[in-house]
């Protein structure tokens, strides 16, 4: 299965985004993708989404959305 690895802006992946949901590097749930916006289990807003870019809901930069995994890799 394929995913995009989420990687902080020192390029140090901490979670992953799987089709529309969101999951730590221990395969726990803790989001799901609504059109540009990244909620989390409790439907509080979390991230924003600008191409690649992850960003707070204030619009400072998070990380960014690397490319494809593989389960091997993370």
């Amino acid at each position: 299965m394929l995913r995009r690895g989420i990687y902080d802006r020192d390029g140090e992946i901490f979670a992953y985004l799987d089709g529309e949901r969101i999951y730590d590097l221990n395969g726990n749930q803790t989001g799901i993708v609504r059109g540009q916006v990244v909620y989390d289990l409790e439907e509080n807003r979390r991230w924003l989404l600008d191409g690649d870019a992850v960003l707070d809901p204030r619009g400072n930069v998070v990380g960014y959305l690397g490319d494809n995994v593989t389960g091997e890799e993370q």
